[in-house]
């Protein structure tokens, strides 16, 4: 990392459904008069801004995300290990992390922030996913990893081009629960090993996903574990009455519902479930997901 700071800014043009590229040109003329150096890079394809955070963060002190939680998950993934801190502009669909961050999309805003960051140290988490097909892949996440029903609403999310925000996540989750089933899971943790039949189970570092849902209430982003949060049952009518509660992360003292921590966790079953990261879809049809807490591995521009 340079000893002269230097900010690397990643723009995802399609985040909010278009919006950040409408606010690319402020962002282009407000770092002309930005005082440190900087550079600036536009995506073309979806994965790009891991390869280019991963370069940035040997060059930069400062590697910043425009975009959504899947422009964050990408950049962020790319620049945690190293020296190198995370910003983010927020411009997305859901925003969680920006919640968790307090960033916003004001460009001058941030930009002050920035020149002097208040930056902490924050826990990523790690998901070796095993498909159907028994290829395995690693990915990284850094608000939530869920399986199950919320999994579903992510893919249904990325259908839907015409909402965003709390709407969008609504009319995803309407549209969802047309026909879901809950899925048998295994559960596997240091201490003991379960089966139960689950409406979904999400592993939270921040608080919030699907756009402002308090799934994991608790969950702190710098405490070294997760807070894991299933809803158990085998109908839907029965969870129904739990998800206006999640709103506002009151859920916690229903029957069906499971809130605990967590570093590491095996889950698995015969019949394949959908799996999302930071609400970006990971895939639907995987039969074991092993995650595991990396406690402070990730420095973050973030403000109290």
């Amino acid at each position: 990392m340079a000893d002269t700071p230097h900010c690397t800014f990643i723009v995802n043009p399609t985040a909010g459904r278009g919006r950040a590229k409408h606010l690319l040109p402020e962002l282009e003329t407000a770092l002309k008069t930005f005082p440190h150096k900087n550079s600036l890079c536009v995506t073309t394809r979806a994965g790009e801004a891991v390869l280019l955070a991963r370069e940035a963060a040997q060059k930069s002190s400062l590697v910043v995300a425009v975009g959504g939680d899947g422009t964050v998950n990408e950049v962020a993934t790319g620049v945690c290990g190293t020296d190198a801190a995370l910003g983010v502009i927020s411009v997305g669909s859901g925003n969680d992390f920006a919640r968790t961050v307090n960033a916003s999309h004001n460009i001058d805003q941030m930009l002050r922030r920035f020149l002097l960051p208040q930056i902490k140290k924050f826990d990523v988490g790690k998901v070796l996913l095993t498909h159907a097909d028994g290829k395995t892949e690693e990915r990284y996440f850094f608000n939530s990893v869920g399986l199950g029903f919320d999994a579903a609403v992510a893919k249904k999310v990325s259908d839907i081009r015409w909402l965003k925000g709390i709407p969008l996540y609504m009319s995803a989750l309407l549209h969802t629960l047309t026909g879901y089933k809950p899925h048998l899971l295994s559960v596997t943790s240091k201490q003991q090993r379960w089966a139960r039949n689950y409406f979904l189970l999400c592993f939270g570092i921040g608080r919030w996903e699907g756009g402002g849902f308090e799934l994991t209430p608790n969950a702190e982003p710098d405490d070294g574990k997760f807070q894991v949060c299933g809803i158990t049952g085998n109908s839907i009518m029965k969870v129904l009455p739990v998800l206006p509660l999640v709103m506002t992360g009151k859920h916690g003292k229903k029957k069906c519902v499971e809130l605990f921590d967590a570093q590491q966790m095996v889950v698995e079953s015969q019949q394949p479930f959908p799996v999302h990261g930071d609400g970006e879809f990971f895939g639907m049809n995987i039969r074991k997901v092993e995650i595991t807490l990396l406690p402070a591995h990730l420095n973050v521009v973030t403000q109290s």
